[in-house]
């Protein structure tokens, strides 16, 4: 049988938790199932693009806290979703995870298809009405978008 691995893109929504489920019941059962998570971070604020003179001190502290803080909350995001994975039968060794930098929206749907390329991932996954922020940046329905340009 042909080993199989997902890129399962997670934000904290139920639909997300419900492909997540889906993923687990379907990985539970095979042989060489691996899941590959996938969690964006977000573009950082502008003022934290550019650091100008007498500031510079004083951003670097913020942009050290907002990344702090960013990581921090992300991380939960795929420590939700490694659990569902592993309650629903995945293996812990099957299952790695990722960030993604979408920091161009009109490159959102090509980073994710970079990521699963680089991971070497079959196919890819994504919740159902899920993933409102990706799809405020693409302006449209992220799985569609996923599909024409993964073609």
């Amino acid at each position: 049988m042909k080993n199989t691995k997902l890129l399962v893109v997670v934000d904290e929504s139920p639909a997300t938790r419900r492909a997540l489920e889906y993923v687990a019941q379907l990985g539970s059962r095979r042989r060489g199932f691996q899941v590959c998570l996938a969690h964006a971070l977000p573009s950082p604020p502008p003022e934290l693009v550019e650091l100008r003179g007498a500031e510079k001190a004083r951003l670097r502290a913020y942009k050290r806290r907002w990344i702090s803080v960013v990581e921090m909350t992300e991380q939960r995001a795929l420590d939700r979703a490694n659990a569902v994975l592993r309650r629903g039968g995945v293996a812990e060794k099957a299952i790695e995870a990722h960030y993604c930098n979408l920091v161009d929206a009109s490159r959102a749907t090509q980073e994710i298809l970079s990521l699963a390329r680089t991971r070497r991932c079959d196919t890819v996954v994504i919740g159902r009405d899920s993933l409102t922020w990706l799809s405020e940046l693409i302006h449209g329905d992220p799985a569609e978008e996923l599909v024409r340009q993964g073609k």
